[in-house]
């Protein structure tokens, strides 16, 4: 077989696969590659580059067989299509999802060379074919609020599914080229391939990236079932968090993320970073208090971590096992966004960071927006 041949098989053979898979070394996985290609009748002398630039075709695969072992891992909405990497499995728990894909492709070196391509319009075309995905739970927060913390305790249990921050959902999201009615199709695809991906006999739980409060409409739209967590803070401890290291919501440099919140922020302030961050995060604040309903619950930084296997559990309504609680509490020790170091609570450090008239700026505009919040909180 030619290498579009071998190509097609690797993404709609498990046995295949598996086998490419195991080559930890390149010279295992040429000469597993050269036993599928007639390289002599090709003239193909490095069967690894003929497969490299298969990449740059889009595939109409077998979509049952492809989900098997293959999940979306970028959207690139210029050209309409999604790559696919090999699927993460469960042991390869990491804060986010991408951080599990990336996991995955190192772990061999195929991963990193196939990098298959489809037209999202195929896969809406072909998306009868899959039982749509009711996720249990949809998180949402301000960011360096404590949503990374509930998604990890979340995630400890077996029986929870949890996609953090998933790279491919956003950049879907924020394509303003799609039409609404495709880009819902799109999505309802997406969500319930990675769900497959993640374990689709488990409680699907989503964790959004911040800037996706403002597509809360058509998440309720497409999911009026599922429940959502709104995680809130203090304003003045999100903006002191991007003081230290700005998230890329809050860096004047890439706009792109907030293009659907954009009128919404003051362009007069993103000459001064802090005064653009307020308005960023006055944007989500603001996204946030419109789409309280009753299928939302409102949980604060200062409630965590004890109300994830109460108030938050409950709200989801999925559990945990004697065992995953132990697990709870060893996790819940570990800093969110790396297990290697031990939480250590700094939230007064946070807040003595700014000068008193920067303060002062910041309460007077922000606090009435987190006030509302805490009184979504308090009565819910």
């Amino acid at each position: 077989m030619d290498s579009r041949e071998v190509y097609s098989r690797l993404l709609e053979s498990e046995e295949a696969l598996a086998q490419c898979m195991a080559c930890h070394q390149f010279d295992d996985l040429l000469s597993t590659l050269k036993g599928y290609t007639r390289v002599e009748e090709q003239g193909e002398s490095d069967p690894v580059s003929a497969l490299m630039a298969c990449n740059n075709e889009e595939f109409e695969p077998n979509l049952p067989l492809l989900l098997r072992q293959w999940t979306p891992v970028r959207y690139e909405a210029a050209r309409k299509r999604v790559i696919w990497g090999v699927a993460p499995i469960a042991q390869d728990w990491a804060p986010f999802w991408d951080e599990r894909i990336a996991t995955q492709r190192a772990r061999s070196i195929i991963g990193g060379i196939i990098k298959p391509a489809t037209r999202i319009e195929y896969l809406i075309r072909h998306s009868h074919l899959f039982h749509e995905v009711r996720p249990a739970g949809f998180i949402f927060h301000l960011s360096r609020c404590g949503s990374t913390l509930v998604s990890n305790l979340l995630a400890v249990s077996p029986a929870h599914c949890v996609i953090s921050e998933s790279s491919v959902l956003t950049e879907l999201l924020l394509d303003k080229d799609m039409a609404k009615n495709q880009k819902a199709e799109a999505l309802r695809f997406l969500l319930a391939a990675q769900g497959l991906a993640g374990g689709c006999d488990q409680d699907l739980i989503v964790k959004w990236n911040a800037w996706d409060i403002g597509f809360w409409p058509l998440l309720r739209q497409l999911y009026p079932d599922s429940p959502s967590v709104f995680v809130i803070r203090r304003p003045e401890e999100i903006l002191a968090s991007h003081q230290r290291l700005a998230g890329r919501h809050m860096a004047t440099t890439d706009l792109s993320v907030l293009s659907h919140l954009v009128s919404k922020v003051d362009d007069a302030a993103s000459d001064v970073l802090l005064s653009y961050q307020m308005e960023v995060l006055a944007a989500l604040m603001n996204s946030m208090a419109q789409s309280l309903d009753s299928t939302v619950l409102v949980v604060d930084y200062t409630e965590l971590p004890g109300a994830v296997e109460n108030r938050i559990a409950d709200h989801f309504g999925v559990s945990f096992s004697a065992d995953d609680r132990q697990h709870l509490k060893s996790r819940a020790g570990q800093y969110s966004k790396d297990p290697s170091r031990s939480f250590q609570g700094d939230s007064e450090d946070k807040r003595r960071i700014f000068s008193a008239q920067d303060a002062n700026m910041i309460s007077q505009r922000l606090d009435g927006l987190y006030a509302r919040l805490l009184q979504a909180r308090r009565t819910r």
